[in-house]
């Protein structure tokens, strides 16, 4: 069995068009469990007659709003003893073999080794018309890359038991960026197994106001290094770094040491003696471009 947490808010508009696209996948095993926040649009009343007509959807009302990540995070420990786990959005169009090309990869793995499933996604606006692909990464995923760099979308996850209890045995109570970029720091620092595939598995939708991502050159890269210069990346990884701390004696010798070589060179006295260490740790961001401004930025102290 597949069990699936959905997200909701305010979804009336495109739910029903994700939802056909789970009903009409080629692996039939599997169980919703939508989680709504708050919904004031319909989206409830909708989900409570599907769950009363169809055994396959339930649904829970968040008792306050708990904004996606905490949504998708705080919610994963009232979903158990599954063969494996998947996220979904609520207005993405989800291919039909989304969910066998995920568990096919999973399947081969130990189950008692932590595993996580990510996938390109194709772009499309709202009427579904084609804007492009996400990026396509050709680094191996791992924790020096994480440490720096989300890779997938939550809404192409999937992940067994194994990385389903690690993330809620290890879930921080401090500020959390997304839950995907998340699940890729745990499992990949604590030894578990994360794949990219680089074949994308849906429509994601994004509306006229936030349609980023198909331009994946370069572009697109200078905006991204444009943030850093900003700030925000130096923002990101500072949330990360405390929440890193709360569990890490469960990194891997080799990670817990990369973990600190990261916080020595964003937090080093002198900018030299950043860059230096930095240098040592192998981290990488997938764009080359974006890895060889990282020392710039750890000498300007935006890392």
């Amino acid at each position: 069995m597949i069990e699936i947490l959905c997200a909701t808010y305010n979804g009336m508009r495109h739910l029903r068009e994700q939802i056909a696209s789970i009903e009409a996948q080629t692996l039939t095993d599997w169980h919703i469990t939508f989680f709504d926040d708050g919904s004031t649009d319909g989206t409830v009343e909708m989900l409570e007659a599907l769950a009363v007509k169809d055994a396959r959807f339930s649904l829970i009302r968040n008792p306050v709003n708990l904004g996606f990540c905490g949504n998708f995070l705080n919610n994963l420990s009232k979903l158990k003893n599954a063969d494996a786990y998947a996220f979904s959005d609520q207005d993405d169009i989800w291919y039909q073999d989304k969910l066998e090309r995920a568990f096919d990869w999973l399947s081969r793995v130990d189950p008692g080794t932590p595993a996580v499933y990510f996938a390109r996604t194709e772009i499309v606006d709202e009427q579904l018309n084609h804007a492009g692909m996400s990026p396509e990464f050709k680094l191996e995923p791992s924790f020096r890359n994480a440490l720096v760099q989300s890779i997938g979308g939550g809404n192409t996850m999937m992940f067994n038991q194994a990385a389903r209890d690690l993330v809620v045995d290890t879930l921080p109570k401090t500020r959390l960026i997304s839950h995907d970029w998340w699940f890729y720091i745990v499992v990949a620092g604590c030894g578990g197994v994360v794949r990219y595939d680089s074949e994308s598995v849906l429509k994601y939708r994004q509306h006229a106001t936030n349609l980023v991502g198909a331009n994946n050159g370069i572009s697109m890269q200078v905006a991204r290094l444009w943030m850093a210069f900003r700030g925000q990346w130096r923002a990101w990884n500072t949330a990360h770094e405390e929440a890193i701390k709360t569990f890490e004696d469960r990194l891997t010798p080799e990670n817990r040491a990369a973990f600190h070589a990261f916080q020595r060179a964003r937090h080093g006295g002198w900018p030299f003696e950043r860059l230096s260490v930095l240098k040592r740790t192998g981290i990488k961001r997938q764009s080359a471009l974006q890895t060889k401004f990282l020392p710039i930025l750890a000498l300007l102290n935006r890392l």
